[in-house]
């Protein structure tokens, strides 16, 4: 049984402990703060039994990434999220199943999921950093050789011999000059002498190799040998056609590289953040909105008689085309939809003055984010007349339309809020936008919408879009 196999085994092992263990406090914890959670539980054995179970089906669905080399701590995350509401889900149904028997108090369950999923994230973290710890001391290694002399080899090379990531570079092959100094002092010989230096070097677990097409017979010559020596060969192709993030895709057996990275086209992260997005506008619909509609309704029919609301047709997702739904915050007036709102517009009224600058008049957009026309974080939208405009004078204009719109964005927080009277100010908040669009994690969301709250308390810009 291999090193990883025993490192996923050892990691499920010392989870069920701690997992037992946690729940005996946790029930001790809750007994004593709030005793009447924890009423109808009579069986602590039996629960805790339950939740082993629970989790080890999770287990085996969302297994701990502990094991994995390459791994962005938001992974890490993700999965703690995934395995934990996969353990609610079925202990939920272990007690739908046993409810007439066993009655089990809800609020136990939910508060203990909670807990335990914040434990466990935590777990992860401790037992990744001594891991990475065991790695950069020369522990738990891979022995790998790199094949070839492109940028491509170059920048995979600097990332494999990161020590953290456990790998070991014993070797590197190429021909003609390596531009590349640290590649450059691993090097062992050409393209042509690996098959020689492998047969009396077996201690490789891993080669990533990269071949000009006219070079088949060696690629095929390597790939046997790896095949019948248990060496895992990956075929490094040319990514430099593109600058930027880029991506792999199958399209039937057919590898394709995709132009850029979007996280967002994963149906898991899909289901991530139109989650988080029906949670938060679901909040703000019942929680406020109610309360901020009478006052508005009644101070609007006071100052500018007319509509309360404002809809808008703005360009969104995939450039189909959404009405916005905004509290109107001025006079009624012609040019509402082709117009950029300015600190300077005539047709204000005041308390309309004063919902702008706090952005009470954005609230009704969380109607847009629960239908599922926009998203609670993600590139503002423009209106059809600036969406024309733009992507004739600006490059990748149309690039931000690859995501759902936005209340609020990673433009909006980092300087690019509000009116953009010059181009450079649309071209900068159209890079931070496409810089969102390639790296999507449900943490970048979390930090932006961070950001944007200690904004509306710090500067009180208006963001006229």
């Amino acid at each position: 049984m291999g090193t990883e196999k025993n490192l996923q085994i050892g990691v499920f092992i010392l989870d069920i402990i701690l997992l037992a263990f946690f729940m005996v406090g946790f029930h001790a914890l809750m007994k004593w703060f709030s005793p009447e959670s924890v009423v109808g539980i009579q069986n602590l054995p039996s629960l805790i039994m339950m939740y082993v179970l629970s989790y080890t089906i999770s287990y085996i669905l969302f297994p701990a990434l502990i094991g994995f080399r390459l791994v962005r701590w938001e992974d890490v995350f993700l999965r703690v999220f995934s395995t934990c509401a996969m353990m609610f889900l079925l202990n939920s149904l272990i007690i739908f199943f046993v409810r007439p028997a066993i009655p089990f108090p809800r609020a136990f369950m939910a508060y203990s999921i909670i807990a335990y999923a914040i434990f466990l994230l935590i777990v992860r973290l401790i037992l990744r950093k001594i891991l990475m710890y065991i790695r950069a001391n020369k522990g738990n290694l891979k022995k790998i050789v790199l094949i070839g002399n492109e940028p491509t080899v170059y920048q995979l090379y600097d990332i494999l011999s990161t020590p953290t990531y456990g790998y070991d570079i014993i070797g590197t092959f190429y021909d003609g000059e390596c531009t590349n100094p640290d590649m450059a002092g691993k090097h062992i010989g050409g393209v042509g002498d690996i098959y020689g230096w492998l047969t009396s070097n077996h201690k490789v677990n891993e080669i990533y190799g990269y071949f000009p097409k006219d070079q088949h017979d060696t690629i095929n010559m390597i790939s046997k040998f790896c095949d019948n020596h248990l060496i895992r060969f990956y075929y490094i192709p040319a990514i430099d056609v593109f600058k930027g993030n880029m991506t792999f895709n199958m399209v039937g057996n057919i590898p394709v590289i995709a132009r850029r990275e979007e996280p967002l086209r994963q149906t898991k992260n899909k289901i991530v953040k139109r989650l988080f997005d029906l949670i938060i506008s679901s909040l703000v619909l019942i929680l406020i909105f109610p309360w901020i509609f009478i006052v508005v309704a009644i101070v609007l029919k006071i100052q500018s008689p007319g509509p309360i609301f404002f809809l808008q047709e703005r360009t969104g997702l995939d450039g189909k085309i959404f009405k916005c739904i905004k509290f109107r915050s001025m006079h009624v007036h012609d040019n509402a939809d082709t117009v950029q709102g300015t600190d300077d517009d005539s047709p204000k009224f005041p308390f309309g003055d004063f919902m702008r600058k706090a952005n009470i008049n954005e609230i009704p957009l969380f109607i847009n984010v629960f239908i599922g026309d926009m998203s609670v974080v993600g590139p503002r939208p423009h209106m059809l007349k600036h969406t024309q405009e733009y992507s004739r004078l600006i490059n990748r204009f149309m690039v931000r339309h690859f995501a759902k719109p936005g209340i609020t964005g990673l433009a909006q927080v980092t300087g690019y809020r509000g009116e953009t009277r010059y181009i450079d100010q649309m071209e900068g908040r159209v890079k931070k936008d496409i810089e969102y669009i390639e790296n999507w994690t449900f943490l970048l969301d979390i930090k932006i919408i961070l950001k944007t709250i200690t904004n509306m308390f710090g500067k009180n810009e208006r963001d006229a879009n």
